[in-house]
């Protein structure tokens, strides 16, 4: 669906959380974020990736359109990507989205906390 610039609809705010963030500096979701979330811009959406603030060193709070939303994460092997997560779904409480799009499935259990917010993941 393309959602037209001069459009009295309201654009639809897509969350993408799960990830490092972009631009890709690591791996395959990060390579995945930086295609798709440029795409989703031009085609009329907003998008705001949330990435670590300890990776991703982008100084600007966009990136190609994207909006970019640096939390802290430990750095530790078991705990960086669960701790993020769910300071991601916590921070989605306060900003209102349409839908999240969570990378990998190690984040899983977190849904349930966008779900009591009624945010479709």
């Amino acid at each position: 669906m393309e959602i037209g610039q001069n459009s009295a609809i309201a654009r639809p705010k897509v969350a993408l959380c799960g990830i490092r963030g972009i631009p890709a500096c690591y791996g395959g979701f990060e390579t995945f974020a930086e295609e798709l979330c440029p795409r989703l811009v031009e085609r009329g959406y907003e998008v705001v990736v949330y990435g670590r603030s300890h990776v991703i060193s982008h100084s600007e709070p966009l990136y190609k359109g994207v909006e970019l939303r640096l939390l802290p994460a430990p750095k530790h092997k078991y705990l960086e990507t669960p701790v993020h997560t769910i300071r991601s779904f916590l921070d989605l409480w306060r900003r209102p989205v349409d839908c999240v799009l969570l990378c990998n499935a190690a984040n899983s259990p977190f849904i349930p906390i966008a779900r009591l917010r009624g945010i479709p993941v």
